[in-house]
């Protein structure tokens, strides 16, 4: 599609300088989608006692495991197809595959079932790269930043009223309720996004590697399977290390894929650049702690005291709103923060101060979280770290990427931040799993499993920060300025085709 073309539409056109009434809704409608993204993955594990008890399951890890495994595994398929297809097509191909998995979600008979419409809501992932990538193709440059940043971090449309919302439908009307609710939002913002948006006009050649996408799909699912069950079946039976070692080969398998294939799923040779490492590593570990206070806070404050015992202020999933809506706009001012700060400085600086307030959001939940006021506190200064850290991938990728290369190297950028927050719940549920109890009420974790999880979140983004200003930063003072003044050229610059 021409400049010239893309003027007859109805969509925003690249030419303009400022923002329209429609830009305001195409990016309301891809900001929306992305924030679906990490609601479905909070909203399942605020649900997971109501899920678990209701398929006598102790098994509820998987449901945030399937999910940004899936999400891992695809998005560079899908960032492939992007950069030969066009960013927009891909973006909505992703959300109809995601809603099937929302419907399928919803009516599910059995445990399995479940995890099947899981792992297929989990294509919705990409688009928490594909929506920055296609505003940076097609939007004008001064609106860039700001569209990037809340992008990844959210608008407050979703993540401040909607815990309420979702309480409502959980108490109402149960996990199907919840699932219902994804399906009819997708729906309504896919056609948004194809309504006000128009497609991206550039194209790169490539190949799409299905087969590695496969080594590494199983490869890493069968490596957490042996983790998962090995308390279980025993660390040193014959299934377990059976599957470990099934596991590992299909990963050796994989590396060895990438070295020898021109256009691998992921790109090690990549890796090799310093900025892009930066923002896979750093990315990956914001991705992973944050995964921990989305699973205990919910269990924190749903779980009635007398059955806690140290800990649980017997709230409903309504009443967890007041918790979850605070913690989202804080997750908003951080995201905004970083749209803003970008402009002077490196967007490194932006991620590791949003690592060390997630770790300090840790290290004060450790101690404290046997009130609301305290959880509460906990869980603010987590969403402000978090949104500090996540809106700093994207602008890390954009300084570093070539617009005609960009969806699929944030793409591979998607792959280590998803696959490393699949981990992560397994890891989790393992630690917490040691102090656990299942009884007609549901599953009850001990106090030494929630300390264990909650060290794991601050080792991780403690972890983060510090590769970030050690072993993963500029080689010399220089190099940061430089980053800044490649960001500002980016986005001044705006698509090449433009």
């Amino acid at each position: 599609m021409t400049l010239r073309q893309s003027r007859t539409t109805n969509t925003p056109s690249p030419d303009r300088q400022g923002w329209t009434p429609q830009l305001v809704v195409s990016t309301i409608a891809m900001v929306m989608v992305v924030e679906l993204v990490a609601l479905s993955y909070t909203m399942t594990s605020t649900a997971l006692p109501s899920i678990t008890r209701h398929f006598r399951t102790d098994q509820g890890g998987w449901l945030l495991t399937c999910y940004m495994l899936t999400g891992a595994v695809v998005s560079p398929l899908l960032g492939k197809l992007a950069d030969l297809h066009g960013k927009r097509r891909v973006l909505l191909g992703g959300l109809t595959v995601a809603t099937a998995g929302a419907a399928v979600s919803a009516v599910a008979p059995s445990f399995g079932v479940l995890l099947v419409g899981r792992c297929l809501e989990g294509f919705a992932i990409s688009s928490m790269f594909l929506t920055y990538s296609l505003m940076r193709d097609v939007y004008p440059p001064r609106t860039v930043p700001l569209a990037a940043s809340i992008s990844v971090t959210g608008i407050g449309a979703f993540g401040v009223g909607v815990p309420f919302l979702v309480g409502w439908l959980l108490d109402t009307f149960g996990f199907r309720g919840m699932y219902t609710f994804n399906v009819i939002v997708m729906v309504v913002l896919a056609a948004l996004i194809r309504l006000t948006t128009r497609e991206t006009p550039l194209r790169h050649p490539a190949r799409v590697d299905y087969g590695g996408a496969v080594l590494l799909g199983a490869g890493v699912a069968l490596v957490l399977v042996a983790v998962g069950q090995g308390q279980r079946w025993g660390w040193t039976s014959a299934s377990v290390l059976g599957l470990f070692v099934v596991g590992f080969a299909a990963l050796g398998g994989f590396v060895l894929r990438a070295r020898r294939t021109a256009e691998p799923i992921l790109n090690i040779a990549l890796f090799t650049r310093r900025p892009i490492l930066l923002a896979a590593v750093t990315g990956a570990t914001a991705y992973g702690a944050t995964v921990v206070p989305a699973t205990i806070l919910p269990i924190l404050s749903l779980t009635p005291a007398s059955i806690g015992g140290t800990y649980g202020l017997g709230m409903t999933a309504f009443a967890f709103a007041a918790i979850a809506s605070p913690q989202a706009f804080a997750q908003v001012i951080g995201g905004v923060t970083v749209s803003r700060a970008v402009r002077r400085l490196a967007a490194r600086w932006c991620m590791v101060a949003g690592l060390s307030l997630i770790a300090v959001a840790g290290v004060f939940l450790f101690f404290c979280h046997d009130s609301l006021w305290k959880v509460l506190a906990g869980a603010v200064c987590d969403g402000l770290g978090t949104g500090l850290a996540y809106g700093s991938v994207p602008n890390m990728v954009i300084a570093e990427t070539p617009p005609e290369e960009q969806a699929s190297i944030a793409g591979s950028v998607q792959v280590c931040q998803s696959g490393f927050a699949s981990v992560v719940p397994v890891i989790m549920f393992a630690i917490m799993a040691g102090s656990s109890t299942v009884s007609a009420a549901g599953v009850r974790y001990g106090e030494p499993g929630i300390r264990g999880a909650l060290l794991l979140m601050v080792g991780l983004a403690l972890g983060g920060a510090l590769l970030a200003v050690t072993v993963l930063s500029p080689r010399r003072r220089a190099t940061a300025s430089a980053t800044v003044a490649t960001v500002r050229t980016t986005l001044a610059e705006g698509p090449a085709d433009a």
